[in-house]
C-alpha cells in the first residue's frame, strides 16, 4: 500500500453538514470509497447507491490543506456493494502520473492472510476538523465471509469501543484494504459483538462483477501515453503474489528498444502462432489429470516468451491463477506462497522462463503440489533447447514424469518462407510501433504513421528473418531510421542491432544525467553491458562489479552507487535481481559481443569478482552471443583456459545447458590439454561431471571423451582414486562411439573399458601390467 496515496472524502450532507470517510487513489484522479460515505441526504431516507447529481464531494490528500472538488462517478448496485469511485474533477488537482493499482482476491483454503488499511477514523479528528491518519493491520480468513462476499478482518490491537457505543471506527469507510501488495477489498463496517476486534470490507470480486465499474476504472488507467494494447485490470492471487514477477504497467515506454520487449507488447499479437497458443488453450481445458507439465523450446528471437504472456493473459480472463515464476532460484522463492501452492481453489498456470538455468525451481515447485489430489496446475516451461539439463531434471523429479514424457518438447520453429507472410508481418510490426514511437519521450513530434509509407523493406527471405523478433527489430529501425534521429552510416557490415542500439544512447544518456551520472558513452555502454552480462542480486554485488568495469575505475563509491541506481532504473529486473538487461535477448547478446569487439578485456575484471550466479548467468549470454560473434568466443575461451578450475564447472554445467554446446566442448578439450601438469585444476572439473551421459549422442561423445581425458591425466598424476570414474566414462565413450559408426574407436573404447573393470575386481595386477 503506498500511504501518499490515501484521502480523506467529504460528503455534503442536507443539513449543511459533512460526513468524512477515507479513499484510496486507484489512479491520479479516480478514488476507490465506501458508497454510504457519500450519502447525498442526513435524513437516511435516500439510496446510498443513488446517484445524486448535485452531491458536493471533497477530497484531501495526505497533508495538504486545500480541499478539492470531485464528483461520484458510479456506486455499486444492490445493497450489499457499499462501494463508489469518486473522479476529482478540480483542475488545481497537482497532476502526477501514476500507476495503475494492483487488484487482488484470495484464492487458497488456507488461513490467516495478513492485511492491511489506512484511513480517517473519527477519534482522531485534529482541532481544525482534518483527521489523522490511522494505518491498522490485521489478518482475513478467506473462508469467513465468503457467502456474503466479504471479508472479516481480525484487527491488531484494536480499540476499545466507546461507552455510547459508537464505534471507534467510524471514518475508516472506505479504506481500501490491501494484502501482500494487492487491493483487494474495501473497509465498511465495524461489526456489532466484537469490541472494535473485527471490520467488514467488500472483496474485489464482487466490485470486479460490475462492468460499469470495470470500465471506468480501465479508461482511467489507459492513459495516451501508455504503450501496448489496452490496459485491462486483473485479479491476482493475494497468496500467491509473492511468487511470480510483478506486472508492472509502463505508463510510458523508455526507449525505443522497449517497445521491441514481451512485456510492452507494442506490436499486435503474431497470427502465425495462433495455432500454437490454441493448442495451448487446449492443453489448459484437459482434465486428464491434475498435473501436467509442458516444455516449449526455440532459439532467442521466436517469440517463446510472447506466447507464454498470450496464454497468461488468456488463461486470467478464462479464471487462472497465473504468472512468470520470478525467482531465478530455488531458494529464492518464497516460502508461504510455495505452502499454500497446494490449497489454491482456482486452477493454477506456472510459467517459468529461461527453465533451462532454473531447474531447481521447477524442482521446487514440483515438490509443492499433489501430482494426484491437488489443485488443477500447468506448468509451462520455455528454454532456448532441451540439453542434458532437461534429462537431468525429468529423470531427477518423479513429479515431472507424472505430468510430461521425456520426449514430449514442443519445437518452436522458424516462420515460414512464405515472402507474402513475412511482408505482412512486418507492416503490421511498422504500423504498430509507428502508434507506439511518440509515446517514447524525445520522440512526440513526429508523424511516425506518416512515414510508414515509404519504409525500405529489406531482403526478408533471409535466414534472420525465420525469427519473428528479428522483423520486429527491422521494421523498428526502418522507422527511426526515416526520422529526426536519423543516424548516420556506421560503417560497412553495421547491422539492425547496431543501429537499434545507436537509437538507446540518447535514453542512457538523459537517464544518467538524472541520476548525476557523468560518464562518456563508451564508459555508459560497458556498465550497460556488464548489467546486462552479469546481473546483480544485490547492492554489495553491483559495486563489487562496478568497480572493475572499464571506464569507471577511479570513481568513488559514491560514484559508483550513483551508477549502481541508474542501472536500476533504466532496465528494470523483472525478477528478484536488482539490474534488468537490454532487451529483446538478441539485442543485449549484440551489446556485450560489440563492446567486446572494441574492449576485448571488458571482463576480465568483473567476471574476477563474479559469484557462481552471476559466472554461471554470464556463460549462457556469451554462449549464446558466441554463435554469431567472434569476441564473445574469444572471451569465453580465455575465461576457460585460463582458469579450469574456477571456471570450467560452469562451463560444463553451461555446455549441458545450452543450446549449442559444441564451442564449449572445444574450448574445453583445449583447457583440459593445457592442464596435463596442473591435476589440482582436472581434479576441480572432475567433479562437475554429470552422472550420465547427455542424450544427445554427439555432444555425449565429446563429453565422455573430455571425461576420460580428464580422469587418465588425474590417475597418471596419482591425485585421487578415479579408476572406477574412468572406467564407467570408457564403456559410455564406447557406447556413443558406436551409435555414430565410429565401429573401430568403439572396439578400442569398449577393450579398454574391459580392462578397467577388471583391475577394478582384481582381474589384474595393477595398471601398470595392462597390456
Amino acid at each position: 500500500m503506498k500511504t501518499d496515496r490515501v484521502v480523506e472524502v467529504w460528503a455534503g450532507l442536507g443539513n449543511g453538514d459533512w460526513m468524512c470517510g477515507s479513499g484510496y487513489l486507484v489512479t491520479a484522479r479516480l478514488v476507490l470509497t465506501a458508497a454510504h460515505v457519500i450519502v447525498a441526504d442526513s435524513d437516511g431516507h435516500r439510496s446510498y447507491h443513488t446517484l445524486a447529481t448535485n452531491q458536493v464531494i471533497r477530497l484531501r490528500a495526505e497533508h495538504a490543506d486545500t480541499l478539492y472538488t470531485g464528483r461520484v462517478v458510479w456506486r455499486g448496485q444492490g445493497e450489499d456493494l457499499d462501494v463508489a469511485l469518486v473522479e476529482i474533477t478540480d483542475e488545481d488537482w497537482p497532476k502526477k502520473v501514476m500507476t495503475p493499482v494492483r487488484w487482488g482476491r484470495t484464492t487458497c483454503q488456507t488461513t490467516r492472510v495478513d492485511c492491511a488499511a489506512a484511513g480517517f477514523p473519527q477519534v482522531l479528528r485534529l482541532p481544525d476538523r482534518r483527521r489523522d491518519r490511522e494505518h491498522l493491520s490485521g489478518r482475513i480468513n478467506p473462508a469467513a465471509g465468503d457467502k456474503a462476499g466479504q471479508y472479516h478482518i481480525q484487527v491488531d490491537n484494536a480499540p476499545s469501543r466507546h461507552m455510547d457505543g459508537e464505534s471507534p471506527w467510524a471514518g475508516m469507510s472506505g479504506a481500501a484494504l490491501f494484502s501482500n501488495g494487492l487491493l483487494i477489498g474495501v473497509v465498511i463496517i465495524d461489526l456489532d459483538g466484537f469490541d472494535g476486534r473485527r471490520l467488514t470490507a467488500v472483496r474485489m470480486t464482487e466490485v470486479f462483477a460490475d462492468t460499469d465499474f470495470f470500465n471506468l476504472v480501465m479508461a482511467h488507467c489507459d492513459t495516451p501515453d501508455r504503450p501496448g494494447p489496452p490496459y485491462l485490470p486483473v485479479l491476482e492471487s493475494a497468496e500467491l503474489a509473492a511468487l511470480f514477477s510483478g506486472r508492472r504497467t509502463l505508463q510510458r515506454p523508455h526507449s525505443p528498444a522497449t517497445l521491441l520487449t514481451a512485456q510492452v507488447a507494442a506490436v499486435r499479437w503474431f497470427h502465425g502462432r495462433e495455432g500454437k497458443v490454441a493448442d495451448l488453450q487446449n492443453w489448459l481445458a484437459s482434465d486428464e489429470q491434475p498435473l501436467e507439465a509442458r516444455l516449449i523450446v526455440g532459439p532467442g528471437g521466436y517469440g517463446k516468451t510472447r506466447l507464454a504472456r498470450e496464454l497468461e493473459h488468456r488463461a486470467r480472463e478464462g479464471g487462472w491463477v497465473t504468472g512468470m515464476v520470478q525467482a531465478e532460484r530455488a531458494d529464492k522463492l518464497p516460502a508461504d506462497p510455495l505452502e499454500r501452492l497446494d490449497s489454491c481453489r482456482l486452477p493454477l498456470l506456472l510459467i517459468v522462463d529461461y527453465a533451462e538455468t532454473r531447474p531447481d525451481v521447477v524442482r521446487r515447485l514440483l515438490e509443492a503440489v499433489d501430482p494426484y489430489e491437488g489443485p488443477k496446475v500447468r506448468l509451462l516451461m520455455l528454454a532456448r533447447s532441451p540439453g542434458k539439463w532437461w534429462e537431468s531434471l525429468w529423470g531427477s523429479t518423479w513429479q515431472l514424469q507424472e505430468a510430461v514424457a521425456l520426449d514430449e518438447v514442443d519445437v518452436l520453429g522458424p516462420l515460414p518462407q512464405d515472402g507474402e507472410h513475412r511482408l505482412e508481418a512486418f507492416h503490421e510490426a511498422a504500423a504498430d510501433l509507428s502508434v507506439a514511437l511518440p509515446k517514447v519521450r524525445g520522440l512526440r513530434e513526429v508523424d511516425w504513421a506518416g512515414l510508414t509509407g515509404r519504409l525500405p523493406v529489406p531482403d526478408l527471405s533471409r535466414h534472420r528473418y525465420t525469427s519473428i523478433m528479428q522483423i520486429h527489430l527491422a521494421a523498428l529501425v526502418a522507422l527511426l531510421q526515416q526520422g529526426p534521429t536519423r543516424v548516420s552510416a556506421l560503417g560497412e557490415g553495421a547491422m539492425p542491432e547496431d543501429l537499434l542500439i545507436t537509437h538507446e544512447m540518447p535514453y542512457w544518456r538523459a537517464s544518467a544525467k538524472t541520476h548525476k551520472v557523468e560518464l562518456g558513452d563508451d564508459s555508459l555502454a560497458n556498465a550497460v553491458t556488464v548489467a546486462t552480462l552479469m546481473g546483480a542480486a544485490d547492492r554489495n554485488q553491483a559495486l563489487a562489479a562496478l568497480a572493475r568495469v572499464r571506464g569507471l575505475d577511479g570513481q568513488s563509491e559514491g560514484q559508483l552507487m550513483d551508477v549502481d541506481q541508474w542501472l536500476t532504473t533504466l532496465y528494470p529486473a523483472p525478477g528478484t535481481g536488482r539490474w534488468g538487461a537490454l532487451e529483446p535477448d538478441r539485442l543485449g547478446e549484440h551489446l556485450v559481443a560489440t563492446q567486446l569487439r572494441d574492449w576485448p578485456d571488458l571482463l576480465t575484471e568483473p567476471l574476477a569478482a563474479a559469484t557462481p550466479a552471476q559466472l554461471h548467468r554470464a556463460f549462457h549470454v556469451l554462449a549464446r552471443a558466441g554463435v554469431h560473434h567472434a569476441s564473445a568466443r574469444t572471451a569465453l575461451r580465455l575465461q576457460i583456459v585460463e582458469q579450469l578450475s574456477r571456471t570450467g564447472p560452469t562451463a560444463l554445467a553451461v555446455a549441458l545447458e545450452s543450446e549449442a554446446p559444441e564451442f564449449l566442448i572445444e574450448v574445453l578439450e583445449e583447457g583440459v590439454e593445457g592442464a596435463a601438469a596442473s591435476p589440482e585444476m582436472l581434479a576441480e572439473l572432475a567433479e562437475a561431471f554429470p552422472a550420465a551421459a547427455p542424450e544427445l549422442t554427439i555432444l555425449a561423445e565429446r563429453v565422455t571423451r573430455l571425461e576420460r581425458a580428464v580422469y587418465q591425466r588425474l590417475l597418471t598424476a596419482g591425485v585421487g582414486d578415479y579408476l572406477a570414474r574412468l572406467a564407467r566414462a570408457t564403456r559410455r565413450h564406447a557406447e556413443h562411439l558406436h551409435v555414430l559408426g565410429r565401429a573401430n574407436e568403439a572396439l578400442a573404447a569398449q577393450s579398454e573399458a574391459v580392462g578397467l573393470f577388471r583391475e577394478l575386481t582384481g582381474g589384474a595386477q595393477g595398471r601398470e601390467t595392462q597390456p
